[in-house]
């Protein structure tokens, strides 16, 4: 497991406790903060498990006597943590049932039906960055546990709110080589001015190498009452009223409306089991000579899909690193349409005289964060009074916690661009340099831990100005693996067709989750 907890938040610390049931939906908080320490309980006895790993019926692992204080109990009540008890962010706890007493150390495998609980601490500073209901029992929590440890993503990025330093979101997500190498827009809600300076975090925690190539801080001007949001070109838009969805369907037609109307961390998520390509339809009404819409979507990936593609990735074995590489040296043109073929995106259709017509789809963004996004909608063309919108992607790639629509004209915003004027990294490295434009230059942080802040500059005319701040990064990542055993080729010529992945989505979900797999199959649709 990687130690990741390198910046602790300044000042007071609390904690509570999430108890993962089998019955009940997987709640996972904060787990961008990777839980490190794995405390199994036995009886009266504790013990760690390292190298944990877990499929549809067992966790297994390396279990060893603890050789740290262990922070959390279940009779101790929520409090203050101390400085020295900070740790205790860190900890899962799997609790045996009764039958369990003294164990054996070494390897084991444990019985998902014989975990009773599931423990995980929750860090009640800063921002709570992931809220997660994914739907299933055993398994699932257990393998959700496991992803949010484990996971495979894009460099992390931290701003300061005024106090300390909290989780905003994952930058260039799914840029995986440099032939896939991206532009992002984030959102900061959370970043403030501090000291007369805007000061961020990129930390690579993860196994794989990190090479930024563009970091700039994109400040839009505004009137106090007014709410901006850059598309996935960085064009600003001004956000309207949102009106809520008069009706909203999921692709078995159950009216999910209540649930997308609000940010309230309800996620819907694509599940609907007949079908392996998932949608929902939205429908809005259209004001009176409205020309032009602005559809915001607050969502993220799932922890699923990053599960499934580790899954996938495994079964190439030791030719995993030639595979890789083949990859790098397809054409950009090649990758982005396996992408696109195997719903990866969010895609965004409006339905035109009957017919379904794409405006835009939305890249990965990583499981960790919600994100808000805009997708500008011309109605200049458009006939009728109501709209109909699809949202559409793989069987739970995507998790969408509400969707709204605002119409109005964009007015003219004033966009101020920053450059740092500061990026120091581990080992007192200056990457100024390489941030400052795109080029063949880029900020490499190849190992574990390495992290770069950067600093930007306030203008003067910012402090008494109200605006919003997003960070532009350009980059990509390359993932660290080192799989072995035969590939496993029959399996993966499937992949070859496309759209599969989806498939393999969905199939999955139901053998993990002990779903009646003859039937479902049988009644697959599109």
């Amino acid at each position: 497991m990687i130690t990741l907890i390198i910046f602790q938040c300044m000042g007071c610390k609390y904690y509570k406790v999430d108890e993962v049931g089998k019955k009940e939906y997987v709640n996972i908080l904060n787990i961008g903060e990777i839980h490190k320490y794995f405390i199994v309980h036995a009886g009266d006895r504790l013990y760690a498990l390292n190298d944990i790993e877990a499929n549809e019926s067992v966790v297994s692992g390396t279990l060893v006597n603890t050789d740290e204080k262990v922070f959390y109990s279940k009779e101790r009540e929520r409090k203050r943590i101390k400085e020295e008890e900070k740790n205790i962010v860190n900890e899962v706890h799997l609790y045996l049932g009764k039958e369990y007493q003294d164990l054996e150390l070494g390897t084991v495998e444990i019985p998902l039906t014989d975990i009773s609980e599931i423990r995980i601490i929750d860090r009640n500073t800063g921002k709570e960055i992931g809220v997660y209901a994914l739907v299933g029992i055993g398994a699932i929590a257990i393998i959700s546990a496991i992803v949010a440890m484990t996971k495979s993503s894009c460099p992390y990025v931290y701003v300061h709110n005024g106090e300390n330093f909290v989780f905003e979101g994952e930058a260039y997500g799914g840029a995986i080589g440099k032939n896939l190498e991206r532009t992002d827009y984030m959102p900061l809600p959370s970043l403030k001015i501090t000291d007369n300076n805007y000061r961020i975090r990129m930390s690579n925690e993860l196994q794989e190498r990190q090479y930024t190539n563009l970091i700039e801080m994109i400040v839009v001007k505004h009137e106090p009452y007014e709410r901006v949001l850059l598309d996935k070109k960085g064009n600003p838009h001004l956000i309207h009223d949102l009106t809520e969805a008069e009706a909203a369907y999921s692709s078995n037609g159950e009216n999910i409306n209540s649930l997308l109307a609000k940010k309230d961390d309800k996620f819907h998520l694509f599940n609907d089991e007949n079908y392996s390509i998932n949608k929902i339809v939205l429908e809005f009404e259209r004001p009176e000579e409205a020309n032009q819409a602005n559809l915001v979507i607050n969502c993220k990936n799932t922890l699923w899909f990053d599960y499934l593609f580790g899954e996938f990735l495994e079964k190439f074995g030791r030719n995993y690193s030639s595979w890789m590489q083949n990859q790098f040296n397809t054409t950009s043109e090649i990758r982005m349409q396996s992408i696109i073929d195997n719903h990866f995106p969010l895609f965004v259709f409006i339905e035109k005289n009957g017919e379904w017509k794409m405006v835009d789809y939305l890249l990965t963004v990583g499981p960790l964060a919600s994100r808000d996004f805009v997708i500008p909608i011309d109605l200049s063309d458009y006939w009728g009074d109501d709209i109909r919108v699809k949202l559409e992607t793989g069987f739970m790639f995507w998790e969408v916690d509400c969707a709204a629509m605002g119409f109005g004209e964009d007015k003219l915003l004033q966009k101020k661009t920053l450059k740092p004027y500061l990026a120091t990294g581990t080992g007192a490295m200056d990457w100024k340099y390489e941030l400052e434009y795109s080029d063949n230059l880029y900020m490499e942080q190849e190992n574990i831990g390495d992290i770069t802040e950067i600093v930007f500059a306030v203008t003067d005319d910012l402090h008494n100005s109200t605006h919003s701040t997003f960070l532009k990064t350009r980059g990509y990542y390359e993932l660290i693996r080192s799989f072995t055993g035969f590939p496993e080729w029959s399996n993966l010529n499937k992949f070859k067709v496309p759209g599969h992945f989806s498939d393999f989505s969905r199939e999955r979900f139901l053998e993990v989750t002990n779903k009646d797999y003859d039937i479902a199959v049988n009644s697959l649709e599109y």
